[in-house]
């Protein structure tokens, strides 16, 4: 038994297949790559078909990116770490997320669910930013 249904993989290889935008932005080799669900569904601990909307990836490049999958937009990118990303998880409630880099370092990250309903914001810059993941963790 896998832990996805069979339906989970068809959306996501709709989804991979009919892009016609690639999810392109790291400058070096993905290191890590995890799925977070949709913000209305993020406290539970099923993995409906319709939930998983985003994808957090770690890199080479020293970044952790956020990538809308509806949009096939990257919504967030934070330098998480001074070196490689080499590792990222998230807790089985949704709410952290870690990223363990290079120089011997773990990071926890609060994710904002709110911030991932509300979507991306203009900031008083004029720059439109989201704080979805949010700072870290000490």
């Amino acid at each position: 038994a896998g832990l996805f249904r069979y339906g989970f993989w068809t959306n996501l290889e709709n989804i991979l297949r009919t892009s016609t935008n690639r999810l392109r932005g790291h400058r070096d080799q993905l290191t890590a790559v995890r799925f977070l669900s949709s913000p209305s569904e993020a406290p539970s601990s099923s993995t409906d078909t319709n939930s998983i909307d985003y994808l957090i990836t770690s890199s080479k490049d020293t970044l952790v990116k956020l990538w809308d999958l509806t949009s096939q937009h990257c919504v967030q990118t934070i330098v998480a770490h001074p070196s490689e990303v080499w590792s990222l998880d998230i807790n089985p409630s949704q709410e952290l997320l870690f990223t363990g880099g290079g120089e011997g370092e773990l990071k926890a990250w609060r994710i904002d669910h709110n911030a991932l309903a509300s979507g991306l914001k203009e900031a008083d810059n004029g720059k439109v930013r989201s704080k979805s993941l949010g700072e870290h963790m000490y």
